[in-house]
């Protein structure tokens, strides 16, 4: 059967899932495939809009995973975003599974070990590791372990081992991003991405001490425009306010640098008709959380896009038009400060 892997690109979490189908789909799909058909997958990666708006043919040989679930029959699905539930009392078909969880990996993981995988240490550090970057339970020490440099390149940790691995597909090439991640997922896999030979052979920890000083330099950039709004509670980056966007964007910084936030927002074009929102929590103080960004994130596509948006509780993500761009932060700053006065 020719099998097609459909995983979230450039994301950690869209990776991790797609290595572990393709590395033990045996122990997650009820279905007549061998080692080989899994072997010569083809791999695709994919962002959660190119699933929502429906302009992609999937077929019965399609396997996808951390993404929103295809209307047409696929071979399998699996997911964990708080937005892509199914419809209550719906029935999942055959091979089908949804389940809030730290991550899709992790998950993924799960119903292997209880389909009869070893669950070696090694696959329970890499699923603990996987687990902390997609639900973002860093500690603050981790932050600065993963986000700044790190004291010995030569003895990292599995979290910056992965990290390491994610910075591969997160440059600032689109382009080079997809292609480097069906690359990785071609070459021979070991056990896990922390002990994957040919992956080494790459040299990930080039691509991540260039990323850590992108880091850097995008933080001394969005420090001349990133504000905080009070009320909301929210910081805003709104990439529209700098001629250049600069280096590669640390996604936790506005936590460390206004730890008063309960939110924080960005704003960045993609093309001239699109932008993309980002929403997330105080990954420190959750529990200052009382707004579900997932949902607002899913409305404020359909609102201001094109449909295109989703995430869990705590983080949320969408696609709006560039004309929308004031409009999109002014609904959103509105609705936190309305759930910060319940």
């Amino acid at each position: 059967m020719k099998l097609r892997i459909i995983a979230h690109a450039g994301c950690t979490d869209g990776y991790g899932s797609a290595f572990v189908v393709k590395k033990y789909g045996k122990y997650l799909i009820h279905a007549p495939i061998t080692k080989d058909d899994l072997a010569h997958a083809e791999i695709l990666p994919f962002y959660p809009g190119d699933v929502q708006t429906g302009n992609f043919a999937f077929t019965s040989g399609d396997i996808v995973v951390d993404l929103p679930r295809p209307k047409s029959d696929i071979l399998f699905w699996c997911d964990h975003h708080a937005t892509t539930k199914p419809e209550s009392g719906e029935p999942l078909p055959q091979n089908n599974y949804w389940k809030i969880t730290p991550s899709c990996t992790g998950y993924l993981l799960d119903l292997a070990f209880q389909n009869g995988l070893n669950a070696t240490p090694e696959l329970r550090e890499f699923q603990k590791v996987m687990d902390t970057i997609d639900a973002a339970e860093y500690t603050p020490a981790e932050i600065k372990e993963c986000y700044y440099s790190p004291s010995d390149f030569n003895n990292l940790t599995a979290l910056q081992k992965i990290h390491a691995i994610g910075s591969m597909f997160n440059t600032r090439d689109r382009i080079l991003n997809l292609e480097i991640f069906k690359t990785l997922l071609t070459a021979r896999l070991g056990e896990t991405p922390l002990s994957s030979p040919a992956l080494w052979q790459l040299n990930p920890l080039m691509f991540y001490r260039a990323q850590l000083l992108s880091y850097q330099e995008w933080r001394e950039n969005v420090d001349t425009y990133l504000v905080y709004d009070a009320d909301a509670k929210c910081v805003v980056q709104d990439d529209r306010k700098t001629a250049m966007t600069r280096g590669v964007a640390d996604r936790f910084y506005a936590c460390i640098k206004f730890p008063q936030s309960s939110y924080n927002l960005s704003l960045k074009p993609i093309d001239p008709e699109t932008m993309r929102l980002g929403l997330g929590s105080n990954i420190f103080h959750k529990e200052r959380c009382k707004v579900d960004l997932g949902k607002l994130c899913r409305d404020v596509g359909k609102k201001f896009g094109t449909g295109a948006g989703g995430g869990h509780y705590y983080v949320g993500g969408g696609v709006i038009k560039t004309e929308n761009g004031d409009a999109g932060i002014e609904y959103v700053l509105k609705k936190l400060k309305e759930g910060e006065n319940k």
